[in-house]
């Protein structure tokens, strides 16, 4: 593929070791007109001939030790482990546990440069529809397949369940590098896909509401909003088919930074619990502390503010290709700006570059580490060497079994995933109910609350009593909340109040039991016995 030559001439075809790909590329040339007779054409040379077509190669990670189990089975390993600390029968269990629905096809586009013909693969999983709508993002990446589809969606029922957030989980992929593709290109690939979902039922504000993920954001919402929207014109709340969409497109201010400030929320609670300060031998709060972050997209950029904003040092930030380092702490600003400049945290001024094993600074000692990259990062090549306080998952799946219980044996405390980065689908949900309800959150109250507020303010002063008020608490008496103040503080609530319930359900169980079980399984069971509940109170359970 990719090789053209004259019709005039004669080839003959020698790749060694490679009959198979000999009689393709001699197939592809007779089909061209050329008459086969005499040339020598080498792998690499149709390698190189054929590296537009990397956008869409399926890929596989490299860098995951061969015996870990797939992301889908550790999923399943957690589940099964927690599923035994409950009283759910087994047919319960299994009904829980697998994939309801899995969709999966290819659909052709068109290079608009070359005029070739790509098959790109593509996914829609559905885990659960024991509430629906199913939620869950779409990701660009050509690391995307079935098995991670899967997982991620099985992940998604119970953070929601977990969040409370009334969602079955679902999850979409489609094997392409956003990076490698024009707009053009970007924008044919979300209406394709798109349009494979309406077809299949697979897309609806009551049906599956999907939202951005890896390599994708609010211009790929937006395209395919616009999608469903023409196939369904008279759809009142048809823009709530997707969120993370754009403002003027239905989106929720706060969307954006949700996940990232989530995580900021559910580990600045963990330094408020005393008992676990005491277990980690630091001061409560997060004020001076080390932080080290892995990735530095939309997850991990927005993490690093909030800490740096709360007086943490974010000393560390790791990308795939190189690390920036600086024992005082980054400027995270100043970083946030050299990355959108030059694509990438390589030389940036502001702390020491590590380009040969950036991973291996996860390894360093540090209060706070905070995986936001990939799935299965820390594993059993490495788990022996975290020296962290507390890990705190920002990305799905970047713990495999093994070193969760590694990591639970050296007293590292562990905040899951399914619990830690639920603050994206949170805020999607509150984006899910303006778009079901086509009104702006604050836009009954913000005057009223700011008129009820200036009117206690005049109370106070004629009283004489406001003279020792501070600027802040002046405007918090008189402001009235935007939609991003109650999507904050709705996020902040949920962090808190899940975070309550994980420590009840894991003190319970060690009650019950006689053990010591992570906050991950605690998360799974309480996610596990909400579902339960559901499942038993509609009959099929």
């Amino acid at each position: 593929a990719g090789v053209s030559l004259p019709p005039d001439r004669f080839f003959f075809f020698f790749l060694p070791g490679n009959t198979q790909a000999m009689l393709r590329v001699r197939n592809v040339l007779a089909a061209q007109g050329s008459l086969v007779r005499s040339a020598r054409v080498s792998v690499g040379h149709l390698r190189a001939k054929a590296t537009d077509s990397s956008a869409f190669e399926q890929q596989h990670p490299s860098d995951v030790p061969s015996d870990e189990p797939t992301f889908n089975e550790c999923v399943g390993i957690y589940f099964d482990q927690a599923s035994a600390l409950t009283s759910w029968s087994p047919g319960t269990l299994e009904a829980m546990k697998e994939v309801d629905s899995m969709l999966s096809f290819k659909f052709p586009v068109r290079d608009p440069t070359s005029g070739r013909i790509f098959n790109i693969k593509a996914y829609r999983a559905q885990h659960s529809h024991h509430r629906l709508p199913c939620k869950g993002g779409i990701r660009f990446s050509t690391m995307v397949n079935e098995d991670e589809v899967k997982a991620l969606s099985s992940l998604m029922t119970w953070k929601c369940a977990l969040v409370d957030v009334p969602f079955g989980g679902g999850k979409g992929g489609v094997v392409v590098d956003p990076k490698k593709c024009s707009v053009a290109q970007l924008e044919e690939i979300t209406r394709q896909y798109t349009t494979q979902l309406v077809k299949a039922n697979y897309i609806g504000p009551g049906i599956d509401v999907p939202a951005p993920d890896m390599g994708t954001g609010p211009r790929e919402m937006a395209w395919i909003v616009d999608t469903y929207r023409t196939h369904n014109p008279g759809e009142v709340s048809g823009q709530g088919c997707v969120t993370g969409k754009p403002i003027e497109l239905g989106g929720i201010q706060g969307r954006t930074e949700a996940t990232g400030l989530g995580v900021f929320y559910g580990v600045r609670q963990a330094f408020d619990i005393k008992e676990w300060t005491d277990k980690m031998g630091v001061t409560p709060g997060l004020k001076d502390k080390t932080v080290v972050i892995q990735g530095f997209g939309n997850v991990g950029s927005f993490t690093a503010k909030y800490f740096s904003e709360a007086g943490a040092k974010v000393t560390t930030i790791i990308e795939h290709d190189c690390a920036v380092h600086n024992p005082n702490g980054l400027d995270i600003n100043a970083l946030t700006e050299f990355f959108k400049e030059h694509k990438s945290i390589m030389n940036f001024y502001g702390g020491d570059t590590e380009s040969k094993e950036p991973a291996s600074l996860m390894e360093q000692e540090c209060d706070i580490l905070i995986p936001a990259a990939l799935e299965q990062q820390i594993n059993s090549s490495n788990a022996h060497k975290i020296k962290a306080k507390l890990v705190g998952e920002a990305a799905n799946g970047p713990t495999t079994p093994f070193a969760d219980r590694v990591m639970k044996e050296k007293g590292i405390i562990v905040l899951p995933d399914m619990y830690l980065n639920a603050g994206g689908v949170v805020v999607s949900y509150f984006e899910w109910l303006k778009n079901l309800s086509n009104v702006r959150f604050g836009r009954l109250t913000r005057r009223l609350d700011e008129q009820r507020g200036i009117a206690i303010l005049e109370a106070l002063e004629s009283a004489g009593l406001a003279d020792k008020l501070t600027e802040k608490q002046r405007h918090l008496i008189t402001h009235g909340a935007l939609e991003k103040d109650m999507a904050h503080a709705g996020l902040e609530d949920t962090m808190i109040d899940s975070l309550n319930q994980i420590r009840a359900v894991k003190k319970a169980i060690d009650a019950d039991k006689g053990t010591d079980v992570s906050l991950r399984l605690a998360a799974y069971v309480t996610a596990i016995n909400k579902v339960g509940k559901v499942l038993s109170g509609s009959g099929t359970g």
